[in-house]
Formats: C-alpha cells, sequence, structure tokens
C-alpha cells in the first residue's frame, strides 16, 4: 500500500501534468500555428496527457500505467520539433522542448511511486 504522502506526490505530479497537456493543448493558438499541418500533434498529444493524468489522479494507487503513458508522451513532444519540422520556430520549438521534459521527468517520478514506495505485507510471528 503506498504511503499517504507518496499518494499526495502522485495526485500533485498528475495534476502539473493535466495542467500541461491543457497548455499543449492550446498552444497553437498560443503562437499561431493553428493552420499549421502538424497543430493536431499538440490538440492529440495534449488531450492524451489530460487524460492519463486524470486516471492518475483518480486512481493513484492502481493507475501506474497512465504515468508510464505520460512519460512515453513527454518523450515524444520532446522530439516532435524534429518528427515535424518546426525546430525553426522559437516559440514552438522551445514549447515542445520544456513541455515534453516537464511531462517526462513528472510521469517518471509519478511511476516510480508505484513501485519504491509499496511496503511489503506485516510479517506475523
Amino acid at each position: 500500500m503506498m504511503h499517504e504522502n507518496s499518494v499526495s506526490t502522485v495526485k500533485a505530479t498528475a495534476a502539473i501534468n493535466i495542467l500541461a497537456g491543457i497548455w499543449l493543448f492550446l498552444s497553437p493558438w498560443v503562437y499561431q500555428a493553428y493552420s499549421a499541418p502538424n497543430a493536431w500533434n499538440s490538440w492529440i498529444v495534449g488531450a492524451l496527457i489530460v487524460l492519463f493524468g486524470a486516471i492518475r489522479v483518480s486512481s493513484p494507487m492502481s493507475a501506474r500505467g497512465a504515468s508510464i503513458a505520460n512519460l512515453l508522451l513527454g518523450i515524444w513532444t520532446f522530439a516532435s520539433p524534429w518528427i515535424y519540422g518546426y525546430t525553426n520556430y522559437t516559440g514552438r520549438f522551445v514549447n515542445s522542448l520544456c513541455v515534453g521534459v516537464i511531462v517526462f521527468v513528472l510521469g517518471t517520478v509519478s511511476s516510480s511511486m508505484g513501485r519504491t514506495m509499496t511496503s511489503p505485507p506485516p510479517v506475523r510471528p
């Protein structure tokens, strides 16, 4: 069973990932890239980050896979400027790098909580 502090940490990291996902979803409009052919990537990946973050918030003790999914989405977000060729657009480029790192790090922390913060059952004599 996870410790109370661990549950709080998992919920906090998932909540920040939700905010990062919302930001990623909105970013094509912020950077005036909503008509770019690759804007769909931010919309889909941002929505998935929000979805997996919400799953993790609602089930912090059993939905570790949602954190692993966000960890992978963080890697994808970081790599997206090269995959879709928008490294010359500084705002979008830096945004993808920052959001990718944030989602990756928080997904890593959250996914490791289930593994490292579980206690074995008590030993009875």
